[in-house]
């Protein structure tokens, strides 16, 4: 399919700056001060169970945020899990099941190793034949292709490990893949719905902190080399921090923990190629937060963590600056039938954004018509080839062709670029349809619907 990439060089200026921000909100109720309970996502709720409130106590209950109100969801019968914190925790979508292993219970003088299952109603303590070993700060995603719960790492009593395993729901299975990342814990998992790749970041063994990248590709591991990573005082390598994916921005975003002792409060964002640092306020250094994506709101929340004493925060991360791609008016026939123009993806500043039109005659060719406004003019009243019903919806401020039509669809594209200033900024295309005979000869002009895109920022 030949697709055509416009840039605007008046619209060129000086680097994108960082957009997304944190904004602190005020629900009426909310968890105790605590640190250490992982946060996963249902899709539509934050999930966070646990955690420790101080010293030598941890906590079972399990509590769900809407992005407006938490609520204590703990169960008043039936089997808890024994309070613990710096468990693993994923939300398997595809059984609708919060997915639990080990972590650390004071009240039960070390490590765990088993493993529970959380309905949204009732646990239940599964008991595999086989498990990972017990420990501490494994990190843990759910991997929908696969449709199963993957673990990395974790440490016991000075032990720290690198197995990799996978949870289906009744069997721990350990892998074996070719490559690995060395022993390790007190990282994250995050998966990237748009390559279906699970992403880790540093952790720390023995020696320390660590900063590589890996990613968990369902079968393999692979070290992602990259310019940048996350930092303490210039020197790379984070753990117990909160991680997780954006899937609207199509960022990892790393919040907090540690390298060497104090608290961090900084933001890194994962492209996919390399980690950026973002300029944002908002919450105090911390570690150990409730932090995850909630897909259906759109938005990361930060629940909590340890910053000297625990804490009990609720915030939101997000930008302010958000994509739209609008189709407005309609479209009328032509040889090929309706003419339908449809975004391809959303129009963030620094990308390119694309919309195919469909669908064309065989014998056609193509225009993009762009405009910096809406028109509604009657094209029957000026060009006889066009019909009653095709209309100019586009101010043709801009027309960029001939388009090839293939397989009867042909794209625009528009090449936004990497400009803080664009907020915000729209503009409206159409694509007009030339038809010819096979003489040659124009014989008829048809039109799309129009589609107002309006740029994001991330």
């Amino acid at each position: 399919m030949p697709r055509l990439a416009i840039t605007l060089p008046f619209l060129l200026g000086s680097a994108l700056c960082a957009q997304a921000n944190f904004t602190q909100l005020s629900p009426a109720a909310m968890p105790s001060p605590r640190a250490g309970a992982i946060g996963v996502s249902d899709g539509s709720l934050l999930y966070s169970f646990g955690g420790k409130p101080g010293p030598g106590v941890e906590l079972n209950d399990m509590w769900v945020f809407d992005g407006t109100s938490w609520l204590d969801i703990t169960p008043a019968a039936g089997a808890l899990p024994p309070g613990r914190d710096w468990y693993g925790a994923a939300y398997d979508t595809g059984r609708a099941r919060f997915v639990l292993f080990g972590g650390r219970s004071s009240a039960l003088g070390g490590n765990l190793g088993d493993t529970w299952e959380f309905d949204g109603v009732a646990w239940t303590q599964m008991t595999p034949v086989a498990s990972p070993a017990t420990g501490r700060w494994c990190a843990m995603a759910y991997d929908p292709v696969a449709g199963v719960t993957i673990l990395f790492g974790g440490e016991n009593l000075g032990v720290y490990r690198n197995e990799t395993w996978s949870w289906d729901g009744t069997s721990w299975t350990q892998l074996s893949p070719a490559n690995s990342p060395s022993i390790r814990a007190r990282g994250r998992f995050s998966y990237d719905w748009q390559t279906g790749n699970m992403i880790y970041f540093g952790g720390r063994d023995t020696a320390g902190a660590l900063a590589d990248t890996w990613a968990w590709d369902g079968s393999n591991w692979s070290s992602v080399v990259t310019a940048n990573a996350p930092t303490s005082s210039g020197v790379a390598g984070r753990f117990a921090y909160g991680m997780t994916y954006d899937f609207l921005r199509d960022r990892h975003v790393l919040y907090g923990g540690t390298r060497n002792g104090p608290t961090l409060s900084d933001v890194w964002e994962f492209d996919g190629t390399d980690w950026q640092q973002r300029t944002v306020s908002g919450p105090t250094s911390r570690t150990g937060p409730t932090f995850a994506y909630v897909l259906g709101l759109q938005k990361t929340y930060l629940f909590g963590g340890f910053g000297g004493p625990q804490l009990s925060d609720t915030w939101e991360y997000q930008t302010p600056d958000l994509p739209s791609a609008v189709a407005y008016g309609a479209g009328c026939s032509g040889p090929g039938g309706l003419l339908t123009l449809s975004s391809s993806n959303a129009p963030w500043a620094g990308d390119v954004w694309s919309a195919t039109c469909g669908t064309l005659g065989a014998t056609s060719l193509a225009m993009g018509v762009w405009g910096l406004n809406q028109v509604t003019l009657p094209l029957s009243a000026v060009l006889p080839m066009a019909p009653i019903g095709c209309n100019l919806l586009a101010s043709a401020d801009l027309v960029i062709g001939p388009l090839v039509p293939s397989g009867g669809q042909a794209t625009v594209q528009l090449a936004v670029p990497n400009n803080a200033a664009l907020a915000g900024f729209s503009l409206h295309v159409q694509v007009a349809e030339l038809e010819f005979d096979l003489g040659g000869n124009w014989v008829g002009l048809y039109t799309s619907n129009g589609m107002t895109m309006t740029v994001g920022v991330r």
